[in-house]
């Protein structure tokens, strides 16, 4: 009579969540969910008819391009405003002006930089509008002192600030 198999041990892992359970999230190692909330909001997206009409047609821009671009653009500029609050790119009714337009850029396929100047309006709880206010295509762009510059490459970004004629990294996602 010949020797019997061994028996190996048999793990079964079986994850159970019992909801009355405390366990790690963000903030503690000891928490426990008590709710789960998807909300929505509605993003317009709107083209001035300066853009819309003279800057297509003069620098041969593509609508499509600016749309893709500021449509692309919209989760990274939701990132930066809610990492760094101070930014100020969502202009409210008593907090309005020129001077909270954002700059996006981006390498379109003729290794030329698209260049697209974007306002972020709140309109009610639940609605924001991005307006296309203009667009270029030029590799030396220039942007006024103290705008923001957000460069899109596309799950990446990096977001620069213009000071006294010169660029600086304020962040980055990856």
């Amino acid at each position: 009579m010949g020797n019997r198999p061994r028996m190996s041990k048999i793990t079964i892992e079986e994850i159970v969540h019992d909801p009355e359970v405390y366990g790690p999230n963000s903030s503690s190692d000891n928490a426990k969910k008590f709710h789960e909330h998807n909300h929505s909001f509605t993003v317009e997206f709107w083209l001035d008819k300066h853009c819309g009409y003279r800057q297509t047609e003069r620098y041969g821009i593509e609508i499509n391009n600016l749309q893709d671009l500021a449509i692309e653009s919209l989760k990274h500029i939701i990132y930066y405003q809610l990492r760094y609050p101070k930014l100020n790119f969502i202009q409210y009714p008593e907090y309005r002006g020129r001077q909270h337009r954002i700059a996006l850029k981006k390498t379109i396929d003729s290794g030329n930089i698209l260049n697209v100047i974007i306002e972020c309006h709140f309109v009610d709880i639940n609605i924001y509008e991005i307006t296309i206010v203009t667009a270029m295509v030029e590799n030396n762009f220039r942007h006024f002192d103290g705008q923001y510059v957000l460069e899109v490459d596309g799950e990446s970004s990096k977001l620069l600030r213009r000071l006294s004629n010169a660029y600086t990294i304020v962040s980055d996602f990856k």
